[in-house]
């Protein structure tokens, strides 16, 4: 398995702390009880993190997707190489951070690691495009 490929897979089980982190402030705040019940009403006096830590879930679910497809059109195109793998390395590494900084709430450091991952991800998308070009 390439780099790219390994890194788009921790990306994807990044995801799995991502997914239960509000989970965990909501059950810290109102018990055990209501996180196996129904969950029909959220529990008042949350931390303000919960709210990141949802937040930076929906960013990171509506961001794989793109991720996912600049890297495996790399991939399957056979454009795949060093210069790709360390965008992926980038990228990964600077969405672990975009959901950290998310969830602690430093805002600069966090808008700094999506650019960061935006701009390794528009690397991998010109490996990609420059062979078309001539």
């Amino acid at each position: 398995m390439t780099t790219d490929l390994i890194c788009l897979l921790l990306l994807a089980l990044w995801s799995i702390p991502l997914n239960h982190a509000p989970a965990i402030g909501r059950i810290a705040t109102a018990g055990a009880e209501w996180g196996m019940g129904n969950r029909d009403t959220q529990p008042e006096g949350l931390p303000s993190w919960v709210g990141r830590a949802d937040r930076a879930q929906r960013n990171h679910h509506d961001n794989l997707a793109m991720i996912a497809v600049v890297i495996l059109i790399a991939h399957a195109t056979g454009n795949a190489d060093t210069a790709t793998a360390t965008s992926s390395i980038v990228i990964l590494a600077a969405r672990v951070a975009h959901g950290l900084f998310y969830i602690i709430g430093i805002g600069p450091l966090r808008s700094i690691s999506y650019v960061v991952a935006l701009a390794a991800m528009a690397s991998i998308a010109w490996r990609c495009i420059s062979p078309l070009l001539g």
